[in-house]
């Protein structure tokens, strides 16, 4: 986002409840036909768009700045509630073109994020209200909403950090978040073997 001009300072208010960011450069709405290989359940996700039903799964309100070294992007991003197949609603999940970290505020709901290095080691941190998750250089992430309501959370990175969404399509993440008896488990992509209780932070 190239903006015409010098940036001036400027304040934005945040809705913690509702994740609406005033004022936001657009609203970006993620719906399940967009990001149907998230979900490891292909046929779920086929029976879903078959029936003519296509939810919107996550929705983001990105501040207006420019995609330039020096610059802070931010954004708020409102995960609905919801399953495809047993998996939760999540983000697509990325890199970044150029490694740098993020840091996440948790502003209302409940949710996991799942990390992974370029190394394969993987991380997985509660995201709740007043949360914060800090993300370093060389980790992918995706937001997952574990609860009834909205997930609603804050993102801060290098306004030129890039995303790179096909790697994490492609290779996914080596853990899932998938809804059990007795709430959230998270279990190896590959594999329905339990690896964490819901809540617990899990380094490996």
């Amino acid at each position: 986002m190239n903006l015409p001009g010098p940036v001036l300072p400027v304040a934005r208010t945040l809705d913690f409840a509702s994740g609406a960011m005033v004022p936001h450069a657009e609203v970006v709405v993620r719906r399940l036909s967009q990001m149907p290989r998230a979900f490891a359940n292909s046929e779920a996700v086929a029976t879903v768009l078959e029936r003519g039903e296509d939810p919107v799964i996550y929705r983001a309100f990105p501040a207006a700045v420019p995609e330039q070294a020096g610059h802070l992007a931010y954004r708020t991003t409102v995960i609905l509630p919801g399953a495809v197949g047993g998996e939760y609603f999540m983000t697509r999940g990325h890199h970044h073109h150029k490694d740098s970290a993020e840091l996440y505020l948790g502003m209302s709901g409940r949710g996991l994020m799942l990390m992974q290095d370029r190394d394969g080691r993987l991380r997985v941190e509660e995201l709740v209200r007043d949360v914060t998750v800090y993300v370093p250089p060389g980790w992918a992430h995706r937001t997952v909403n574990t609860g009834q309501d909205e997930l609603v959370f804050l993102a801060v990175y290098f306004s030129d950090a890039g995303h790179d969404y096909d790697v994490i399509e492609q290779q996914g993440i080596g853990v899932r978040v998938m809804a059990g008896p007795d709430g959230p488990e998270v279990v190896a992509a590959d594999a329905t073997d339990l690896l964490a209780v819901k809540g617990e932070s899990w380094p490996t």
